[in-house]
């Protein structure tokens, strides 16, 4: 069976601490595999031996980085949240349930949150420690942590989540102005206290209900410093708490491990072997030839192969694979560059509707803001469009690019990811980025019939494997 081959218009040019309080949350929780590299590198089905079971899954996007700060796609974060944890975690359902911490209390204006720790947690083993065994867990690394997110050698997808924290806002901006850090006067974040080795706590300037779900996004996940680099790039060693932890790292193929001395109760599969950063055909092929179980979040071209418009299987795949839309969508944005002076592109773009572009069911809807009014008639011109090797995203961009040439405007992908002047869209985000069009991109799981219980919910990085089965096939 051959994948359908999607036609891109563009590829030739070629994503706490005073007050009263009310404890609204009080959860106690009392109560390493590595890889054979000998083993064979293509089996027709999951291994199941011994009760030693290894899932081999494909991810769409390449898996460049293992830092949280730095996670850009959501294969990035899904990969984040199996190997650290943070203060809190989102359950199958979405619902916020304790992880690092064990309790927490809320004062009674909502501002003040306190957290205590679960006693006995360490992080992975790791020759990075002196001993190489983890150390402990504390309220120092929770603090250094925040402390990094407002550092200038990270993005701000994180400052940007937990800029509501009292004095976070005025860290960021010496951090990122002052550039000799002798000369900056602000030395830690006002609203994040430790009382004991066991409490830390966090103080708001406004109320956020949604601030526990944020602790539980693995932008806000706990790692030690001694996984830090000295020249402050990436966190290359992942050395977390989660319930995997890296056994092996390859060129499009990462190898996760489960953690026995996980600190929660999991029943998850052994290994987890993904495949990551290939061509959506060559990951699809992989997949039917037997080599991977499931596909994690396939790329829309994958999806109109294997199912109708609806999204349900199609027919001729039903004895081979099967496909679950989960719970969660990914937002797709078309970013607009006002710096470009294409307004009246952007005015046109703004001002269409499904009549300009929409997909079938399967492949979720397109948004637009529809603020403007509508333009008849287009000056001819070049629109440049920002570089991405996203199989998604380049999907959105060329058929928003095969409209648009029929309309007598020149589409051109620019070589960069950068959004420079002559730029006028862009599917990643950047300063002053104005969005012109969202898809919701439903978020599937293509798996083997004999694959079945892997879940995300909620999120499209909170996945889980708790019920994950898998039978032997005759």
């Amino acid at each position: 069976m051959k994948l359908k081959v999607t036609i891109f218009l563009c590829s030739a040019f070629l994503f706490l601490y005073c007050g009263k309080s009310t404890e609204v949350t009080i959860v106690d929780d009392s109560g390493s595999i590595l890889p054979d590299e000998n083993a064979p590198s293509q089996t027709t089905t999951a291994e199941v031996e011994d009760d030693f079971t290894i899932l081999k899954l494909g991810e769409a996007s390449e898996i460049k980085t293992l830092d949280p700060l730095f996670a850009n796609t959501s294969g990035e974060l899904r990969v984040n949240s199996l190997i650290y944890d943070g203060l809190t975690q989102l359950s199958e359902g979405g619902m916020v349930e304790p992880a690092l911490a064990k309790k927490w209390t809320i004062s009674r204006d909502s501002l003040r949150y306190t957290f205590t720790l679960k006693e006995g947690v360490f992080y992975h083993n790791n020759i990075r420690f002196t001993s190489g065994i983890g150390k402990q867990v504390s309220t120092a690394d929770i603090v250094m942590n925040f402390e990094r997110m407002a550092s200038i050698s990270v993005p701000d997808n994180a400052a940007d989540l937990f800029s509501n924290i009292k004095g976070f806002n005025q860290f960021h901006t010496e951090q990122t102005y002052i550039k000799i850090p002798s000369d900056r006067t602000i030395k830690s974040i006002e609203g994040i206290s430790v009382p004991n080795d066991s409490t830390v706590g966090f103080i708001l300037q406004k109320k956020d209900p949604n601030f526990l779900k944020k602790l539980a996004h693995p932008y806000a996940s706990v790692y030690p410093k001694e996984s830090l680099q000295a020249d402050k790039s990436p966190i290359y060693e992942a050395i977390g708490t989660g319930g995997y932890y890296v056994a092996q790292r390859k060129k499009n193929l990462l190898i996760l491990a489960s953690n026995d001395d996980y600190h929660l109760e999991q029943a998850v599969p052994n290994r987890l072997d993904i495949a990551h950063g290939l061509k959506e055909s060559d990951l699809y092929q992989q997949f039917a030839r037997g080599e991977l179980d499931v596909l994690i979040e396939p790329g829309p071209g994958t999806v109109v192969q294997v199912t109708d418009t609806s999204g349900n299987i199609d027919p001729i795949f039903s004895s081979e694979f099967s496909i679950k839309k989960s719970d969660a969508t990914n937002n797709i944005h078309f970013y607009y560059n006002n710096a470009s002076q294409k307004s009246q592109l952007f005015n046109y773009l703004t001002s269409q509707g499904q009549s300009f572009l929409s997909f079938d069911g399967a492949l979720g809807s397109i948004q637009f803001p529809g603020k403007s009014q509508q333009i008849d008639t287009l000056i001819k011109t070049t629109a440049y469009i920002a570089f991405s090797e996203n199989s998604t995203k380049v999907y959105l961009i060329d058929k928003i690019a095969e409209k648009l040439s029929s309309a007598g405007i020149n589409v051109v992908m620019n070589s960069s990811y950068a959004v420079t002047d002559d730029v006028a869209f862009s599917t990643n985000n950047f300063p002053s980025a104005t969005p012109t069009i969202t898809w919701k991109y439903p978020v599937y799981i293509l798996s083997k019939t004999n694959v079945s219980g892997i879940k995300i919910s909620s999120q499209p990085w909170n996945i889980s494997f708790e019920n994950t089965k898998i039978s032997t096939v005759q």
